[in-house]
């Protein structure tokens, strides 16, 4: 998987697209379709042996391309093909023209094996076909998924980091990245430049890998690259620095860093000695001067009032204080929470307001 990730990141880097793998379009290895885009190789799913992969490919090879997730467990042999298999499928995005989407697909997993089952005990049988209804009326198929809400984003992200091995369908960082715009003063990593002498700039991105080395001399050195999706820097941290932060260097997590950048003679790009590094949620207490959050007269009611105090009441921790914006047709007005209430703006407190009243209605403020 690995060497797979390696080839994929530098296709991204040589400017090749390269689409989600598909059940209907894709191959059991990588292949280049008729607009010159490069199709994920199913047989690059973790999780997904060539067993499985080739009896779905011997089924779409016989009776054309699968309508949907119930017509494809129809009509694969689902001795070769376990539930364990078919989720990791679903959670690479496989399947994604098969469905609404992978939170209506993997909670209708169950009830589509079952049908297929009935249809091959049928089959043994002689009985009719009790799908054949359902071949001159695809409308209705619809109507057989679960009825639920789609998965966060990040949840499919983690689904596809997990199977795939990387993040092809979106980034972690790209919730972030209006809000570290505030924190770098706009400068993506694809732009930075070395800095003066005794000059600092600030770099911001997602630990994709971090290590600590120790030099000849005995001397612990930590090493973190940074993703920002539009570039990557490496970030050392020698010994002082890294006895202060190596608490923070995790795969996975987001980083602010101040340091000075220059030339790294080995790899030919940038490198960061590190000065300062903070995680998000302490940026945002150290720049953040407000949490707003905007409710309508039409939103508000007992219920959501109560709602609201139950989301902030574990985070009242914290030093930000909450600004409730109040909007109806002819005025608006502002309320500032009492000090009481200052909260820890972590990424928790914010997905829980955002879920409860809208993702464009809660937000920091900064000067």
């Amino acid at each position: 998987t690995e060497k797979v990730v390696g080839l994929v990141d530098e296709c991204w880097r040589m400017g090749l697209k390269i689409l989600p793998p598909d059940i209907n379009s894709g191959l059991y290895h990588f292949h280049v379709n008729d607009e010159g885009e490069i199709v994920y190789g199913i047989g690059a799913i973790k999780g997904v042996g060539e067993g499985p992969i080739e009896a779905i490919i011997d089924a779409r090879n016989q009776g054309g391309y699968f309508r949907e997730l119930f017509d494809l467990c129809a009509r694969t042999d689902t001795k070769k093909l376990n539930r364990r298999v078919l989720e990791k499928l679903i959670m690479s995005g496989a399947f994604d023209r098969l469905g609404p989407h992978r939170a209506a697909l993997m909670n209708s997993l169950g009830d589509a094996l079952k049908a297929a089952d009935q249809h091959a005990k049928a089959e043994a049988i002689g009985q009719a076909d009790m799908f054949g209804v359902l071949a001159e009326e695809p409308e209705q198929i619809e109507q057989s998924y679960a009825s639920c809400q789609p998965w966060p984003e990040q949840v499919v992200l983690d689904g596809e980091r997990e199977t795939l091995g990387l993040y092809l369908t979106g980034h972690p960082i790209n919730q972030y990245l209006k809000e570290i715009e505030r924190y770098v003063g706009g400068v993506r990593l694809k732009d930075m430049h070395p800095t003066e002498r005794g000059k600092v700039t600030t770099a911001a991105g997602l630990v994709i890998a971090a290590r600590v080395m120790v030099t000849k001399r005995g001397n612990r050195i930590g090493i973190c690259t940074l993703d920002d999706r539009s570039g990557r820097l490496e970030v050392m941290l020698f010994t002082d620095a890294l006895d202060k932060y190596q608490q923070l260097l995790e795969k996975d997590r987001i980083l602010i860093v101040s340091g000075q950048v220059s030339f790294d003679d080995f790899s030919g790009g940038l490198k960061m000695t590190a000065r300062e590094v903070m995680d998000i949620d302490e940026t945002r207490e150290k720049y953040a001067r407000g949490l707003a959050i905007s409710l309508t007269d039409r939103q508000i009611d007992d219920q959501l009032l109560n709602r609201l105090r139950q989301s902030l009441e574990p985070h009242r921790s914290g030093t930000i204080p909450v600004h409730l914006y109040y909007q109806r047709a002819d005025a608006r007005a502002r309320l500032r929470f009492g000090a009481t209430w200052r909260v820890s703006p972590s990424d928790r407190l914010l997905n829980d307001l955002r879920g409860l009243i809208g993702s464009e209605q809660v937000e920091l403020e900064f000067d």
